[in-house]
Parts: structure tokens; C-alpha cells; sequence
């Protein structure tokens, strides 16, 4: 069965004084139970926004969180922790920060322990581009493949060749 989408209402962009109109939101969808995907891409989130979505409760299981395309600005080390507190507690099963202002993904090779949390995460973890050719170098093709489970899983695009 594929997810229920729930995005962004009125499409307006989020700041710290109307999350919690996106979160009342996101709730009441949640409510109904299944797999849902929380479309927040192009919403004009900042990382204070995205600390304040970590307020989720316990309870609360979002099946897919997008927040690509948004103004989050963050280095490796000061994104780990968010990127931990939504994966490793399940309160989301896929996550996707691509194309946000994130250092070079090739900066992560600079700090094995930076690196290792990332890739800890495997393909549930989003931070690449999906259109992008795999290159036949595990180190860069795993973002990738990663970028393309989180849009088969979150929006059921398929791709010819993995």
C-alpha cells in the first residue's frame, strides 16, 4: 500500500510562529493511522524549524520526512544530532535533507566519526540528489541510492537501473 501524503498547508513557509499549524496538522493525519509522508520540501525551513519539528512525540511515527529544498544551514557535526533524534528514535523511517545548505557531501570523508554516523543510516537516509548517475565509487553512490529509496519509498518513483 503506498503512502498517504500529507504536505505543507497553504503552502506557505514555515518559521518558528507557525510550525505548530504544520504540526496541529501533520497530527490529524496521523490519526488515521498507515504510512504517511510529510512533505515539507520548499517550505522555507531553518534548522531552529527543524529542531522544533524534533518536538514530535514519542508516539508519533512519520513514515517518510521530507525537507529537501529548504533554507536549513548547518555543518556535518551540527546536523548529526537532529538527523539521530529523527532516525535512531523511529519517529521517522526515511529522512531527506537534500538540497539544503549542507557542506559537499565529500567534506563528510574529512571526519571518519562524522562519516561513519552518516552512513550508520544506511538508505534510509537522504542527502543526495536522485537524478544523479551512480559513479561505480561506493563513497558517493551510496547517497544516491539512498536519495532514490527515499523517493520510491516516500512517493513510489521508480528508476530503470539501480
Amino acid at each position: 500500500m503506498a503512502p498517504s501524503v500529507y504536505a505543507n498547508p497553504q503552502d506557505r513557509h514555515l518559521h518558528s510562529k507557525n510550525i505548530s499549524v504544520a504540526l496541529d496538522a501533520l497530527n490529524k493525519e496521523l490519526r488515521f493511522g498507515g504510512r504517511v509522508t510529510c512533505n515539507l520540501s520548499s517550505s522555507g525551513l531553518t534548522l531552529d524549524c527543524v529542531r522544533g519539528l524534533r518536538s514530535l512525540s514519542a508516539d508519533t511515527r512519520v513514515y517518510a520526512l521530507d525537507l529537501s529544498l529548504n533554507r536549513i544551514k548547518a555543518g556535518w557535526a551540527e546536523l548529526l544530532p537532529i538527523v539521530e533524534d529523527f532516525l535512531s528514535a523511529n519517529t521517522v523511517e526515511y529522512l531527506d535533507l537534500s538540497l539544503n545548505y549542507l557542506p559537499a557531501l565529500e567534506t563528510l570523508h574529512e571526519s571518519d566519526v562524522l562519516l561513519r554516523g552518516y552512513t550508520a543510516y544506511g538508505e534510509i537516509l537522504c542527502l543526495d540528489v536522485d537524478g544523479n548517475f551512480l559513479t561505480g565509487k561506493q563513497e558517493y553512490d551510496r547517497w544516491v541510492r539512498g536519495a532514490r529509496k527515499f523517493k520510491r519509498e516516500a512517493y513510489g518513483c521508480s528508476y530503470d537501473s539501480d
